[in-house]
């Protein structure tokens, strides 16, 4: 789904440092067969932020037989800035330490079977920080906080796609005229929540990453004059997590973050935004390693914003109807695990619905994945 952006080496016969050492014990072995065909690039897939999970494609067929019948075919190691960070294998977790570097898969043939050869995958973007989908008890996984009427914030946290039993993170919480979470917003690799007041003020309350917060503490005043107030995550492609907020004449500003829970000088990003009633921020929506913003208007039509990943736009397409009937509708990333991010709404039942994004800009089907929470005045 993200197609990484820098090309490295391609196919390489002659390997040296990192390489050499998967391939150093065929220095004695009979002579080698050669591969079957020259494979292709692997193509590693996965958002690179702090938390998430790159997995990479192969060309398994083209190293059949490397293995000369001892072991696996090929090896798999990782570079971080083109230097040796990790043989796990396939699958690599993204780390604070990797933070600003870009990640490349390598794949080798054994070192008992065939003619040595490396292909390498294109670099991916630089890390990010971590996004709202690393959720909040550090397990990478899709949770939620909600807001019951009586003020008192909950969490949902769930695991191997399964719900754990709620957890109640404090009462207190309904002096809060808007609550929502931008990921890591100070830096320290754990995601966080904001919260503006009655009269404005805007607070930070830092994640400690087992699914608690630290007190509140101000980093902005004179936010009421906003009717919406969104993270779409990394909008402006500086590694740090953003703020969008909506005013009342439609007009869309950048509050991009500083990466240590302050700002940065905002931006006039779009205007005529008061026609939109809900607006939803899913992080990349249609796989091209770009957050997006969804948006409905007051038709009910579900509309895709794609961003350029410089804090602006590159389009802007409907990708649904029907969705006035929905109340709470927002993102908090990979629902069924399967790589995309998906969306959440409640229905007038109190059903919880996701929705499950393809990759590519559109939907995968849909589901009910909980129940009763038509309580709540606030799901995020």
């Amino acid at each position: 789904m993200y197609a990484s952006s820098r090309p490295t080496s391609g196919v390489r016969r002659a390997l040296s440092g990192i390489a050499a050492a998967f391939i150093a014990a065929a220095a004695f072995a009979p002579a080698p067969a050669m591969a079957t065909m020259d494979p292709d690039q692997p193509v590693v897939h996965g958002a690179p932020f702090v938390g998430s999970t790159l997995t990479v494609e192969i060309e398994q067929g083209s190293f059949s037989g490397c293995g000369a019948a001892a072991g696996p075919d090929y090896s798999i190691y990782w570079t971080r800035d083109g230097v040796l960070s990790s043989r796990q294998w396939p699958n690599y977790v993204v780390t604070e330490a990797d933070r600003g570097a870009t990640i490349a898969a390598h794949l080798v043939a054994s070192q008992n079977g065939c003619d040595p050869v490396e292909v390498s995958s294109e670099e991916t973007a630089p890390v990010s920080a971590s996004h709202r989908a690393n959720g909040f008890t550090g397990r990478s996984a899709f949770e939620l906080l909600a807001r019951r009427s009586d003020g008192t914030l909950m969490m949902y946290p769930r695991i191997n796609s399964a719900w754990e039993s709620a957890r109640t993170v404090g009462p207190g919480w309904n002096g809060f005229t808007t609550v929502l979470s931008p990921g890591d917003f100070n830096g320290d690799g754990t995601n966080d929540v904001l919260a503006r007041d009655s009269s404005g003020r805007l607070f930070l309350y830092e994640g400690t990453g087992d699914g608690g917060f630290r007190a509140g503490r101000q980093i902005g005043s004179g936010w009421n004059g906003f009717t919406a107030i969104v993270s779409p995550g990394d909008f402006n492609g500086d590694g740090n997590n953003d703020v969008l907020a909506r005013d009342s004449s439609g007009n869309l500003y950048l509050y991009p973050g500083n990466g240590n829970g302050g700002w940065l000088n905002r931006s006039l990003v779009g205007t005529g935004w008061n026609v939109l009633n809900q607006i939803i921020t899913p992080g990349d929506f249609n796989g091209d390693n770009n957050v997006d913003v969804l948006a409905r208007d007051t038709s009910g039509n579900l509309r895709l914003y794609k961003g350029n990943g410089n804090g602006g736009w590159s389009g802007s397409a409907t990708i649904g109807w029907g969705w006035g009937s929905l109340s709470n509708i927002a993102a908090a990333g990979d629902v069924d695990g399967n790589g995309n991010m998906d969306v959440f709404a409640v229905d007038s039942s109190g059903q919880l619905l996701a929705y499950y994004g393809d990759g590519d800009g559109g939907w995968n089907g849909s589901g009910a994945i909980g129940w009763g929470w038509g309580g709540f005045n606030a799901v995020f």
